[in-house]
């Protein structure tokens, strides 16, 4: 084993032979490839051997067309010549970089990596789901793979994380790198959970395998990149949705799961208060307008619209969704994914759904004017109109189209009915306890609304409070169900938008006239009926 110093000079040497190597390209003209800053595609990897590549002192880089980019070290040398020219002959238009001999060594050692083995390797399919077992047992089941992932095959390091994941119940797979190594950390029911450690070089590998398959760009990572990707598990489909991110220590991804098993539930399933149940089916009743279902990234916008549909899905009715990405794929639907690098974006996809004859239209989400523009004409044309937003509040919806440049003409007599929404985490049945329900300013003056909202509510004196068992994992929580504050359009409301008043006058009217309540007063109901705790309901909303 060398010692620091050897390795320290190791590294100058290295930056020297690279300086050396790029100020020669310019003198030649020819590009330059550092290969400590490339990663290796392996789709163009196959596009020459191995022994082609050590043999001539080369290495392919791009493909892009007919023009192949090759990395070389002596372009003056023979045998690289010659393998040039055996290029033109097979149609190729090669385009020479030059690289240092130590980089070539390196990037050589490519062609060993997991993702080029001729043989595949069989994904895990099938796997006992302990639903009741201890979270914090079963990610310690995960020690025996952080000992021997630096061992594994990258595809099968893969597949056991990815099954960990399904089995643990995490709706997002993280990939951390710091300064010294790189975490995996599981988010379950909204709260990340350190997983387990792994070294820089074997998150690397994982995360090229990642990229590979999901059809990014494996040889880019200083941009963040989308991609996306499906396989089996016990016998259903689990789609993944990623996202990478450059960072100083190596990229950061997220794979979203998208599981249909967790898929379609009703809206009492999906934790709705009556009330706010009640507002969502009597929008749904609507033959037209617009219903939009706010709240920031993971607030379950996405499955209170899937259970919208489903619940509009009926024989008579024509359903065209756009989404970015689908993520659950229903029976009897006509769902299109946007693209857009293919040109293919929201504003012109919902052009051409309009031509498919739709009754009810569901577009992912509203981010600019022109898609808000468009929603707002196909609500006035005879269509339902289903769509998310991001916004704090309902009424804030307001604010956020008008922002978006939305005229109130517009706004008024287009909108039905908007829900915001967040997740909160349920208490243990197994283990809550019971605590004095406190006296603090906040909850007093929600106290005092939902008894002007609902004047039946009785309050309780005791609240529950977690504990935690091995049933939760020690949390004191399991699962989680949805709080809301939901409002209809009236022509009161209407007259209110188009004589551009404020939020807080819109507020005020509907908790008059609409047993409005605000999403902490929701939460509250779900604490006083001994659903959640009031520290869960200050966490989520504040």
């Amino acid at each position: 084993m060398g010692s620091p110093q050897s390795g320290f000079l190791e590294n100058i040497d290295r930056e020297f032979e690279e300086r050396e190597v790029e100020k020669k390209s310019r003198e030649l003209g020819l590009g330059y490839v550092d290969f400590t800053k490339f990663t290796a595609n392996p789709d163009v990897l196959k596009l020459v051997s191995f022994e082609e590549a050590k043999g001539t002192n080369t290495f392919p880089l791009l493909k892009k067309g007919k023009v192949l980019r090759i990395a070389v070290t002596h372009p003056d040398e023979e045998k690289t010549k010659s393998f040039l020219k055996s290029l033109v002959q097979k149609g190729f238009t090669p385009d020479t970089y030059l690289c240092s001999i130590s980089g070539l060594t390196e990037a050589l050692k490519s062609y060993d990596s997991d993702f080029l083995q001729k043989k595949e390797v069989e994904r895990k399919t099938n796997f006992e789901e302990k639903t009741e077992a201890n979270l914090k047992e079963k990610i310690k089941d995960l020690s025996d793979l952080e000992q021997k992932l630096d061992t594994l095959h990258a595809e099968t390091a893969l597949s056991e994380i990815e099954v960990s994941a399904i089995n643990t119940g995490a709706s997002d797979i993280h990939f951390q790198p710091s300064k010294k190594n790189v975490e995996l950390r599981f988010r379950i029911d909204g709260v990340l959970h350190d997983v387990l450690s792994m070294s820089a070089e074997t998150a690397k590998k994982i995360v090229t395998r990642i990229k590979y398959e999901a059809k990014m760009k494996s040889n880019i990572s200083n941009i963040p990149q989308d991609g996306h990707r499906s396989f089996e598990v016990n016998g259903r489909s689990v789609d993944l949705r990623i996202s990478t991110l450059p960072t100083p220590f190596g990229e950061s991804v997220v794979m979203r799961i998208l599981d249909a098993s967790r898929g379609i539930k009703s809206f009492t399933e999906l934790g709705f208060s009556v009330h706010a149940k009640d507002k969502i089916e009597k929008a749904l009743e609507e033959k037209t307008g617009l219903i939009l279902v706010t709240g920031p990234t993971g607030s379950g916008k996405t499955t209170t619209l899937y259970s919208m549909l489903a619940q509009l899905n009926l024989p008579d009715r024509k359903i065209v969704t756009l989404e970015d990405p689908i993520e659950y794929h229903l029976e009897g639907i006509s769902q299109s994914q946007v693209d857009e690098e293919r040109e293919y974006n929201f504003e012109n996809g919902f052009a051409a759904l309009l031509r498919h004859d739709p009754d009810v239209i569901l577009v992912g989400e509203i981010r600019s004017h022109d898609t808000a523009h468009l929603a707002s004409e196909a609500s006035l044309t005879g269509h339902i109109v289903l769509s998310s937003l991001h916004t704090n509040s309902a009424v804030g919806s307001i604010s956020r189209l008008r922002n978006l440049g939305m005229e109130n003409f517009n706004i008024a007599p287009t909108i039905d009915a908007v829900f915001a929404q967040r997740l909160i985490r349920k208490i243990c049945p197994h283990c809550a306890s019971k605590i004095t329900l406190p006296e603090n300013p906040k909850v007093k003056t929600a106290l005092e609304n939902i008894k002007k909202a609902f004047p039946e509510t009785q309050i309780p004196t005791e609240i529950p409070k977690a504990v935690g068992c091995e049933k939760c994992s020690q949390t004191g929580y399991k699962n989680r169900i949805a709080i809301c504050e939901a409002f209809l359009m009236t022509d009161e409301i209407r007259k209110m938008i188009l004589e551009e008043k404020s939020e807080i006058d819109i507020l005020d009217t509907l908790r008059k006239k609409d047993q409005f309540v605000s999403l902490f007063e929701d939460g509250l109901l779900k604490v006083l009926n001994g659903d959640t705790t009031l520290e869960e309901l200050f966490r989520v909303t504040s």
